[in-house]
């Protein structure tokens, strides 16, 4: 009979991450990876040829490699506490844009170069864009004209050019996309992991902190059967962090709520009943913090969440796998689990 490991009795909440905890980040990083290809080759952006869409379909695992250097750029990016897709791909396109390059060898090399923190490094590339690339402030800066581009050519791979409409509210820029979404399929076995949700509802408040939109976080779990285990009030995706950000822009307009912002957690343990103002003044029961279990397996997910005075478990699901288990002892994190199934005391 499963039950839960015995330190699961010191928390009243427990927050996931999404990717790389429950479900796969291959599909992400082979959408940016297209996203890439088709900003700087599609004459819709900054190419000069119509898009294949079905040939380019067919060459996803040589174009990820190409684009991301066998992936060296993404676990660049994520160790710089940077897990957000979209800013993945903008730097890829940002640096082949500055550099007037399509070596993407030389562009990693640029990048490695650009400062570490998270902030530092997108003004970097936004002064970059601006000074090099030629591009006005409003289309070179981080979530300016051509971050969106991106967003939206990101949207489409993922969703299909035919929902893209539906769920982003946009006309479609590329037809003939399918959708890469509708693939996917938990990291590890789905049957015990609905087991394991089944007990931590039972037990704690259980909730979820993804930079996934909300539509994206809520398609693969109603499809397994696992959304109802979560609690609607600790759910938090990037519409409730994108919403806050912009609201709170209007007096603190340098403000980023995306992870390793504490927000996203915070947003989780106290919901409504601690204003967004107050969350990002640290102005709130830092106790219940404490009570608190963080799931995550990047660095900027235990930045996150030891910024918000939680425990941390990381899981070696993510990018770098079983290596980052240096990484995750030498940061603090409370626990380090194979994958969240070690979670169940079987």
């Amino acid at each position: 009979m499963h039950q839960l490991k015995s330190f699961i009795k010191d928390y009243d909440t427990v927050l996931l991450d999404l990717d790389g905890v429950v479900t796969s980040e291959e599909v992400y990083w082979n959408t940016a990876a297209l996203t890439v290809w088709e900003l700087l080759c599609s004459e819709r952006y900054c190419g000069t040829k119509p898009l294949d869409v079905a040939a380019v379909s067919t060459r996803i695992g040589d174009i990820r490699k190409k684009v991301f250097c066998h992936d060296a750029v993404i676990k660049t990016v994520k160790k710089r506490g940077i897990n957000n897709n979209w800013d993945l791909a903008w730097f890829v396109v940002s640096g082949a844009l500055v550099l007037d390059t399509r070596d993407f060898e030389e562009v990693f090399c640029w990048l490695c170069a650009l400062p570490e923190t998270p902030t530092e490094l997108c003004g970097a590339v936004g002064t970059a864009l601006r000074e090099k690339a030629g591009l006005p402030e409003d289309e070179a800066v981080h979530q300016g004209g051509l971050w969106r581009k991106v967003q939206d050519a990101f949207q489409e791979w993922f969703l299909g050019s035919a929902l893209f409409p539906e769920y982003w509210g946009k006309p479609t820029i590329q037809e003939g996309k399918p959708g890469l979404t509708f693939g996917e399929e938990p990291l590890v076995d789905k049957e015990k992991l609905l087991v394991l949700f089944s007990l931590l509802a039972e037990n704690v408040k259980l909730g979820i902190g993804t930079g996934r939109p909300r539509i994206e976080m809520q398609n693969p779990l109603v499809r397994w059967g696992a959304y109802g285990y979560f609690s609607p009030e600790a759910v938090v995706t990037h519409n409730e962090v994108q919403r806050a950000q912009n609201k709170l822009r209007e007096t603190m307009p340098e403000l980023v709520l995306t992870k390793p912002h504490p927000y996203i957690f915070l947003k989780g343990i106290f919901g409504d009943t601690v204003t967004d103002t107050d969350l990002v003044a640290g102005r709130f029961d830092r106790e219940r913090c404490k009570k608190t279990l963080v799931i995550g397996d990047a660095g900027c997910d235990l930045l996150a969440a030891k910024a918000a005075g939680c425990d941390f478990a990381a899981v070696l699901t993510g990018i770098d796998g079983l290596n980052a288990r240096d990484y995750f002892e030498k940061e603090g994190a409370d626990y380090v689990l194979h994958d969240i199934l070690e979670l169940l005391d079987v």
